[in-house]
């Protein structure tokens, strides 16, 4: 009998309609079969891979525990916990019988002592895992060993989807002539726009021919200000305009993973960024890394990556993610647990 996969996640809004769906193909890999549940409403069109428990208030536990009983009664080869509120949701239940891995995508899981007590009382069966090696590691300072599984993309899927580079720019409104900095994301404080347009004044004194591109909605009055700043507001599948980028700026101050980043590398687009430890586990030895976080730093870690030889890039770009951010990384990552409830 094939294994049996339920997967619980607080929400269906991206990334997580994305990352719920590579689960369900990294589990297809292992010949297993995945039932997804999201405890709130759907954000836009239901996914039929999905059930919904239209939770108004996901911060009642015990609401959420009473509308899992229906899993709870079923036997699971392995039940995954997306953040915080499906691991609670899911302890002190039926289904924590289950073998059950919790997946944190951010860092601080355990920075709270109540949920350090809680889990010692009440969930101590539970295994942990990250999204990446350093989230791991952090969770693995409160109990004792962390996995990985990984964010993944499906490589063909995205690659099939990915406009190219004179469609993207058409698209964009920019001209093939210009050198064209991009900046995805929404222009939150976290991510440091600001800083983004300093450094990019700094880059554009070297390269006169450049333009900075926002891809992402928020606070852009005084980003608009910067001369050639241009910014396009919230694009759906924004992932599909990367190629319009010669380079891809990522400022962010703390970031646990870095998906927009993954996104560039399988594009082949170059990024410079700060030597986080999520964009720098993402990109290791490709990324261009600032060597202080100022805008003399972003602009000299963009100068660097303008001149990277494209093509050779994308080659090690594409291999660094077949190796270990694709559907086939996740199912590696993934069996082994799966094995282990067999044996």
């Amino acid at each position: 009998m094939n294994p049996r996969i339920l997967q619980i996640c607080p929400h269906d809004t991206p990334p997580f309609d994305n990352v719920c769906a590579r689960f369900i193909e990294a589990a297809d890999l292992l010949d297993a079969t995945v039932t997804t549940v999201y405890l709130g409403a759907a954000a836009a069109e239901p996914h039929n891979f999905a059930d919904y428990l239209h939770a108004a208030d996901l911060s009642n536990t015990t609401r959420l525990r009473g509308q899992l009983d229906a899993y709870a009664q079923q036997r699971w080869d392995l039940v995954i916990c997306h953040r915080y509120r499906a691991y609670w949701s899911v302890a002190r239940t039926r289904l924590a019988r289950n073998p059950c891995v919790v997946l944190a995508h951010e860092f601080g899981f355990f920075e709270r002592w109540q949920r350090r007590l809680k889990r010692r009382l009440f969930a101590p069966g539970f295994q942990f895992a990250g999204v990446s090696q350093p989230v791991a590691d952090e969770l693995a300072a409160h109990v004792g060993h962390a996995l990985v599984l990984p964010n993944v993309v499906n490589i063909e899927r995205s690659q099939a989807a990915l406009l190219s580079r004179a469609q993207a720019r058409t698209h964009l409104g920019l001209s093939e002539q210009d050198f064209v900095v991009g900046v995805v994301g929404r222009l939150h404080y976290k991510k440091r726009p600001q800083l983004a347009a300093d450094a990019f004044a700094e880059f554009k004194a070297e390269v006169p021919h450049a333009r900075l591109v926002f891809v992402g909605e928020g606070a852009s009055a005084e980003l608009a200000a910067h001369q050639d700043v241009h910014i396009t507001g919230f694009l759906p599948q924004a992932a599909q305009y990367m190629r319009a980028f010669d380079v891809l700026l990522h400022t962010a101050r703390v970031e646990s993973f870095g998906l927009v980043v993954l996104e560039a590398l399988l594009a082949g687009v170059p990024v410079a960024c700060a030597p986080l430890v999520g964009p720098g586990y993402v990109m290791g030895p490709l990324g261009c890394y600032a060597d202080a976080d100022s805008p003399a730093g972003f602009s000299r870690a963009l100068l660097q990556a303008s001149q990277l030889d494209r093509e050779a890039f994308a080659a090690q770009a594409e291999t660094r993610v077949r190796q270990y951010f694709s559907v086939t990384a996740l199912a590696e990552a993934l069996g082994p647990l799966l094995q282990t409830q067999a044996a």
